[in-house]
């Protein structure tokens, strides 16, 4: 009998909460999610940011396009294997150094870049007075398509946009 009166007491409370809860002078709960990847995407110091990087990548791409260009001078005009394998280390070498010059330099950009998009969509909820506001891909499973608000925190977010 004590089994079944504790699942009663918590049903009753449940019930009881859901009757208040629809009680007209309780202020309505406010929900939407965004599409917080569309939303940094869409933001214009992210493409200013992206388009930077672009230009970066391919002039470290073309500095080792010129050593493998090298390499193959290199090997057309029989070059000793010590030469050739030399000059393959030094490929590598800079590879991996201009790979850790583009992460060290854009790593923390994009980071801020992103916790300003957080930021402004912080903003955006405040003064639209919205309660919660979800991450559409880490929390929602299924939403109503009328309470995405990516569109807006666009808008928003691309308003200050010089």
């Amino acid at each position: 009998m004590r089994k079944l009166v504790v699942p009663l007491v918590l049903l009753g409370v449940l019930a009881a909460v859901i009757v208040l809860s629809q009680n007209s002078s309780t202020p309505t709960l406010r929900i939407a999610y965004v599409d917080l990847e569309k939303a940094t995407e869409s933001y214009y110091k992210w493409q200013e940011l992206n388009e930077k990087y672009k230009r970066d990548y391919s002039f470290y791409q073309s500095k080792l396009k010129e050593m493998e260009d090298e390499l193959k001078r290199l090997q057309e005009r029989g070059a000793s294997q010590a030469e050739i394998q030399k000059k393959r280390e030094e490929i590598l070498a800079r590879k991996t150094e201009y790979e850790n010059i583009l992460r060290n330099e854009y790593q923390p950009k994009i980071q801020e870049v992103i916790n300003e998009v957080v930021k402004k969509i912080s903003e955006y909820a405040s003064v639209m007075r919205y309660n919660l506001v979800l991450i559409k891909q880490n929390v929602v499973l299924y939403g109503d398509p009328a309470l995405d608000i990516t569109q807006q925190v666009i808008a928003y977010i691309n308003s200050g946009k010089k």
